[in-house]
């Protein structure tokens, strides 16, 4: 499959402002629609658009558009904050708008309009800098030549642009229309950053605490109709016979769509037709997938990882070889579902002259092209309008769900919305892969690590983001630095620049092709791979007689930003403190996102319940901009982390057997432990926050649970060895 997107461009329409690789300021690209976003700006009069990320009315009244998604990772507060810093705007005297799909709004460094991968703030802060930078300068020069004065003599305060010496002014909504045909500057002058851990107020919690907030499940427009939809229990499966005249005849169904792979049934309200079609006697083909997953390792990946050469240890030297201790281990990290709070919907209006499309997504890109594609309209006759998301977690890069309303309303002829009840949302997602490791390491009695083998058992976590094609003919690689770009990178993610300086190392990755959708998850591959690696990592500090936080310390001579973390979450934690019997402190490290952080747990075990007493990270994402946004991230990973140690969806014949919150229980908020969160702020490049804070964290825990106990976790969900949260 390859997708072809095409515009034409036009500078005096819309004004690209992007980083490139020199740090240059394009112009380029063309709006196709005007975005109404989740929250319309109301009475604007005849905006100008300065560059694609400003918009000014004669009003005076300012819009900042937002390119990436909001789904409380907090990040359109501090882009929009940015750019209205250079505007010499307070960011309450702005309105935010979502951009509709652009090439304008692509990620500078992917080229592909989304959020996820923790790239909002880091690929786009400079690019907003540098957005109302060029506005501003744009709004002075014409200012300059209106009033007849030199721009050294000009103030821009609050929407107006001030003489200095006559006091004479003029606003902004004045000087828009001209602005908007003066040459964009190519490196304007950046104010001071004044940002940096400055606390500011989020523009979207006010609405959701009020209730007005607009996630993709409120949307209503006139003469919509709703809908409900089942797929097959199995993948691949097929619907074989419903009795359609019967659902016709339940209250409030108006109409009865079938689908590819499953049915739609449509009317009025959506309990009227999620009734009616929990109601139907749906009949299917037992075709698809008989795929059983269960508690243990699937034998799919055993077999596959089997590999007798990994264990040679071939970096050990012949001095060594006799006093080494050598130590090998699997671990197994299991399916998980997303289980975003809002579960998936999309309403679509479609016409053989347009489609309008209103989706709580984080794939803009994608959801544009499977409109264009389903409906063979060119990319300006479609306008995708986004919502706030009610959860992301990577689950809504992905447009299954826009697909399936757009079929629907084209079918009708009127505007639908499309909702997925919870047991079809989780039963039908593309969930994050299970995966294998086996690692196998030498240490010496010095404590010196000798050799690091970790050998990766995965599906591939970007199968139905790219084309299937790329991993068509890949069966097993070795990667010693950087792989190929055709590699499935995610599934080594976090393995290749570990941070820790072991002299011999080697990274295997093996493709395993399962019959299960599967996508990227919050954390990606960071996530399992440091809960193997760490783990890992814990033994050999344990097998060799030392202290595993000395021992981590002792191999980051080269990296004093990690030696400087774990001795803060080490004083935090009060490692080394004398513990009772039966308690315990367990410490993970991991480099991911851009950023560095450490976790440390304490936990209390007793028989077999666990008791988190305690949680502590550390972090360094570089410069920290705004605390409060950054702490909650952190913390809201942490609860993501600690619910990922008792989450799993198992298959049995193909059909994941788990559906709602009863069998899939994340942390509920009586559980979650104290924790702490600090960061050490430094001058390097901007990293992300919003998956960074899980991925040390069940490390951290079963590390400390080994140490309370005797016993390791090696296999996760912690009930597969026998624990549980108290």
């Amino acid at each position: 499959m390859s997708i072809v997107f095409s515009s034409r461009i036009s500078r005096r329409t819309v004004l690209m402002t992007a980083a490139t690789a020199a740090g240059a300021l394009v112009v380029g690209a063309r709006f196709t629609s005007q975005s109404q976003g989740a929250f319309p700006t109301d009475n604007l009069k005849t905006p100008s658009q300065l560059t694609a990320w400003v918009r000014i009315a004669s009003d005076n009244s300012v819009t900042l558009l937002a390119s990436q998604s909001e789904m409380g990772q907090g990040t359109t507060t501090t882009l929009a904050a940015a750019l209205a810093h250079e505007l010499f705007l307070p960011l309450e005297r702005v309105a935010l708008e979502f951009a509709p799909f652009d090439p304008a709004y692509r990620d500078p460094v992917y080229q592909w309009m989304f959020t996820g991968n923790s790239q909002g703030t880091s690929s786009f802060y400079d690019v907003m800098r540098r957005a109302g930078a060029a506005a501003r300068e744009m709004l002075v020069a014409v200012a300059a030549d209106r009033l007849g004065a030199g721009i050294d003599r000009l103030d821009v305060r609050n929407g107006t642009i001030v003489h200095r010496g006559s006091g004479r002014s003029l606003t902004f909504g004045q000087l828009a229309a001209d602005a908007a045909r003066v040459p964009v500057p190519a490196s304007p002058r950046l104010r001071r950053d004044e940002l940096r851990g400055r606390r500011i107020e989020r523009w979207d919690i006010p609405s959701k605490v009020d209730g007005s907030a607009v996630f993709g499940i409120d949307v209503r427009l006139p003469g919509m109709l709703v809908a409900a939809v089942r797929s097959s229990p199995r993948r691949g499966g097929r619907l074989a016979r419903f009795d359609a005249v019967r659902i016709k005849q339940q209250p409030g169904v108006v109409e009865v769509v079938e689908l590819s792979d499953g049915l739609a049934v449509v009317g009025n309200t959506y309990w009227q037709v999620h009734r009616a079609l929990s109601e139907a006697q749906l009949e299917w083909h037992n075709s698809g997938s008989t795929l059983n997953v269960g508690d243990a390792v699937p034998t799919a990946y055993t077999e596959n990882a089997a590999d007798d050469a990994f264990l040679t240890h071939k970096a050990v030297g012949e001095t060594d070889a006799a006093t080494a201790i050598k130590l090998q281990a699997e671990y197994w990290s299991p399916f998980q579902a997303h289980a975003t709070m809002e579960p998936m919907n999309c309403t679509a209006d479609v016409t053989s002259k347009r489609a309008d499309i209103w989706v709580p997504t984080q794939g803009v890109e994608l959801a544009q092209a499977v409109v264009g594609q389903l409906t063979g309209l060119p990319s300006d006759k479609i306008t995708v309008h986004r919502t706030l998301l009610g959860g992301g977690f990577g689950r809504r890069l992905l447009a299954d769900f826009v697909k399936q309303a757009v079929m629907v309303s084209m079918r009708l002829e009127r505007p639908v919305k499309l909702i997925w009840s919870r047991e079809e949302d989780m039963t039908h997602d593309f969930y994050r892969p299970g995966m294998l490791h086996r690692i196998a390491g030498a240490v010496n009695r010095e404590g010196r690590v000798l050799s690091l083998e970790h050998h990766v058992v995965s599906p591939s976590h970007l199968l139905y983001v790219f084309p299937r094609t790329q991993f068509s003919d890949l069966k097993d690689w070795t990667v010693s630095a950087k792989p190929p770009q055709e590699v499935d990178i995610m599934a080594v993610e976090g393995l290749l620049d570990i941070p820790y300086d072991i002299p011999h190392q080697v990274v295997r990755q093996r493709f395993v092709d399962l019959d299960i959708p599967v996508s990227v998850w919050r954390t990606t591959g960071h996530g399992p791979n440091n809960f193997g690696l760490e783990c890992f990592i814990d033994e050999l500090a344990h097998a060799a007689g030392h202290d595993p936080l000395t021992f981590r310390v002792s191999m980051l001579s080269k990296n004093p930003r990690a030696q400087k973390l774990l001795g803060l979450v080490a004083e935090k934690i009060r490692w080394g403190a004398p513990v009772p019997d039966g308690n315990g402190r367990g410490i993970a490290l991991a480099g991911a996102f851009g950023g560095l952080i450490a976790c440390a747990a304490d936990v209390s075990v007793k028989g077999n319940s666990v008791k988190l007493n305690r949680i502590v990270s550390v972090v360094d994402c570089g410069r920290t901009l705004d605390p409060r946004i950054a702490e909650s991230n952190i913390l809201g990973g942490i609860v993501w982390g600690l619910s990922a140690m008792r989450t799993q969806i198992t298959f049995r014949d193909g059909v994941p057997e788990q559906a709602n919150f009863d069998a899939f229980d994340p942390l509920h908020l009586w559980e979650t432990p104290p924790c702490e969160v600090y960061f050490v702020d430094g001058d390097e490049k901007l990293g992300g926050t919003g998956e960074l804070g899980p991925v040390p964290v069940p490390a951290a825990v079963c590390n400390a649970i080994f140490v309370a106990s005797g016993k390791r976790v090696r296999s996760l969900p912690l009930s597969n060895v026998g624990f549980g949260f108290a």
